[in-house]
């Protein structure tokens, strides 16, 4: 769909390259499906008059617990202490970093594809560090 309407040539190559480096990374784990947000960044994060935390604007999809992360990344989120305190729960499995770009990319695509090429150059820089993925 993206290359359908905004044409080019440098995605197109490097996502052919991409393809099955994402698929042997993604291959490589089992993750049990959990229902996530979709879209969890510091922008969808508040609290409320009392100080409870509230979440707004889901996408939510059952998939692997790190999606959200990629969001996070690619827009904000979440303090190093949250993030410590969180993988003291779900500690990081092997391949943590390299999916967390995977899991970005998407989210790169998808604002490409939907509010234009101001996301050209990060989504193609993504693309670039997984095709040097082992």
């Amino acid at each position: 769909m993206l290359n359908k309407n905004s044409p080019n040539k440098e995605l197109t190559d490097l996502w052919n390259q991409c393809i099955p480096k994402i698929e042997t990374i993604l291959n490589r784990i089992q993750p049990i499906p959990a229902l996530v947000h979709g879209d969890l960044w510091s922008g969808n994060v508040a609290s409320d008059e009392k100080g409870d935390p509230v979440v707004f604007d889901p996408a939510c999809i059952y998939g692997h617990s790190e999606f959200d992360f990629g969001i996070a990344k690619m827009f904000g989120g979440f303090t190093k202490a949250f993030l410590d305190s969180y993988h003291k729960i779900i500690p990081k499995s092997d391949g943590f970093e390299e999916r967390l770009i995977i899991y970005e990319l998407f989210h790169h695509l998808n604002h490409w594809n939907h509010f234009g090429s101001g996301y050209s150059s990060g989504t193609l820089n993504l693309m670039k560090q997984i095709v040097k993925f082992e």
